[in-house]
């Protein structure tokens, strides 16, 4: 073979290779604009649900708000589907939702009047639970950054990597955190600080 053949293979080879490349670009714009269909959306959020729930639960203890915070971040998820941008991140995506739902909520609870006038206002008239009323008490006295670990963690059943990325913060600042509120609860319920 002499040069010249070599050089047009090679350069058939190279025209390959750019249609493929080009196809597969083509592939990711489609993927980066495409938008989740509605089934697979309410699909990802029943297998999170209940996580939700426990989330939403922990900051008010309240099963009435607990749900309606739930239904609300599931709206909000829903409206918003387009901006997700992997869908790999879809639980922490919609947990954070639920998280600033919460927060908000919790915010606006303390500013108007007591927290507990709020949540009874909001609460069913079902009977109050009365176990574990001493820890839902000293958690909900926790600062909410400890507050948000605190129900990630043991609530929401999320390891510190996870807390770490739906947090946005480093992953020694999760074990900090979970340490502080830990000692912070073991104090407030009467036992020793570690």
């Amino acid at each position: 073979m002499n040069n010249e053949a070599i050089m047009e293979q090679t350069d058939d080879i190279n025209g390959l290779v750019r249609k493929k490349d080009d196809s597969r670009d083509k592939g990711k714009q489609m993927e980066k604009g495409s938008v989740m269909s509605d089934d697979v959306f309410f699909g990802r959020v029943a297998q999170i649900r209940q996580k939700m729930y426990a989330i939403a639960y922990s900051y008010f203890f309240s099963e009435s708000m607990a749900c309606d915070l739930v239904d609300d971040a599931v709206y909000r998820g829903f409206l918003k589907k387009k901006t997700l941008k992997n869908e790999d991140f879809f639980e922490t995506w919609m947990i954070r939702i639920l998280m600033n739902l919460c927060a908000t909520q919790y915010k606006k609870a303390k500013k108007h009047r007591s927290f507990e006038e709020y949540v009874v206002e909001h609460e069913s008239i079902a009977e109050p639970s009365t176990s574990n009323l001493e820890l839902k008490d000293a958690v909900s006295r926790l600062p909410l950054d400890l507050r948000k670990i605190i129900t990630l963690k043991y609530f929401g059943g999320y390891a510190t990597k996870e807390i770490a990325e739906m947090l946005d913060i480093p992953m020694g600042t999760v074990g900090t955190r979970v340490r502080k509120a830990l000692d912070l609860l073991r104090i407030d319920l009467g036992g020793e600080e570690t």
